[in-house]
Formats: structure tokens, sequence, C-alpha cells
């Protein structure tokens, strides 16, 4: 009996966890296009080189970073449904 009460409790713990896992480690639903290209179901940071349309067709906001790399401050934010022009040499986050 010992035995069994033990492994339910891990089996509880486990699933708690399961459910803890925050948000952010998804990808957004939907797709970002930058210049034409789409990418479905987009997470992360994406490079910015010159002049851009970016479209946002995700369920979650972009983040527009005024460096490569997502590194520097967060320049505009890019809310889901709406297409904006980006400068070079920025990247933006999304995830």
């Amino acid at each position: 009996m010992r035995r069994i009460g033990s492994t339910l409790t891990t089996l509880a713990a486990a699933g708690v966890l399961a459910l803890a896992v925050p948000g952010s480690a998804f990808s957004a639903n939907g797709f970002l296009a930058i210049d034409g290209v789409r990418h479905d179901d987009p997470r992360g940071c994406f490079e910015i080189a010159r002049l851009s349309t970016v479209l946002n067709f995700t369920d979650t906001p972009a983040l527009v970073h005024n460096v490569p790399g997502c590194a520097g401050g967060v320049v505009q934010v890019i809310p889901p449904g709406l297409a904006v022009q980006v400068p070079g040499t920025h990247s933006i986050f999304i995830g």
C-alpha cells in the first residue's frame, strides 16, 4: 500500500509540473511574415537587416528591438493582426 501511495504522489507532482509550464515556452499561434517570407508558429528572435514590412498574424505581440539579436531596448510593439515597416539593423522577438 505504501508503494502505491508513493507512486500516486509522484504522478500527481508530475501532473502539477506539466500544468505549470510557462506560456512563453510555446510558439505563437499563427504566422509572422517578414518581407513576404512566412514563419509559421514563430518563436524567438528574427533579424531585420534592411527596411522590412512585418505582418504579425499571430496571437502574440511582436517586440521590435533597436539592435540585432534582440538584445537592445524594445522600440516598438507590433500587436496581433497588424503590419508595420521596421527599419534595418533591428530585430523582432516573438514567442
